[in-house]
């Protein structure tokens, strides 16, 4: 009689564990000694080794190394046109959200003649996992206004105010609620 056969459990490894596994085979380790540090089968190394340049090009890139399956847009040049454009407004300091970024990548859509895009959820949420993209609250003032903007009110308007006050009357306030056509606090 014999023994029925062990199942083996499904392990995804990361895109930084592939990348590591390939370098040890470039650096002469075998398969069966890598196979058995990432715990995975030979198959699965020979598969690596398959798709080697994709692998290594989406970790240069700096893909996120958490990244288990390598997936690439069907439009790769509105891809990257958008993600372009991301990096230069964030950089900016404006706030981007899920809709302007359908929107934009509408826009390059319409430019670029693609033709059979369809902005949806799905795809904008593809799109963020693909390039390391969270929604998250922005905080501090860095870009909110620059020494240029404040100067000549703090050189004439708040000393003229001030000077109408006691020493003992005067503080200081950190910060004050003025949300009138505000921008959003929160951007991918």
């Amino acid at each position: 009689m014999s023994r029925p056969a062990v199942k083996r459990k499904l392990s995804c490894k990361s895109l930084h564990e592939k990348y590591q596994a390939l370098k040890d085979l470039e650096n002469g380790a075998s398969n069966k000694t890598v196979a058995a540090k990432f715990s995975v089968p030979r198959n699965t190394i020979s598969t690596w080794v398959k798709n080697k340049d994709k692998i290594l090009k989406a970790y240069e890139e700096g893909n996120s190394p958490k990244t288990q399956k390598l997936r690439t847009s069907d439009h790769d040049q509105l891809d990257r046109a958008l993600y372009k454009w991301f990096v230069g407004v964030r950089g900016q300091g404006i706030p981007v959200s899920g809709p302007i970024g359908k929107t934009k990548a509408a826009k390059y859509a319409e430019e670029l003649g693609i033709h059979d895009f369809k902005g949806s959820d799905g795809w904008l949420d593809r799109w963020k996992s693909r390039h390391n993209v969270t929604f998250k609250t922005v905080c501090g003032e860095a870009l909110s206004c620059t020494k240029e903007m404040t100067s000549a009110w703090d050189e004439t308007t708040l000393p003229t105010i001030l000077s109408q006050y006691e020493l003992g009357d005067i503080y200081n306030a950190d910060e004050f609620g003025l949300f009138y056509k505000a921008l959003p606090n929160q951007s991918l």
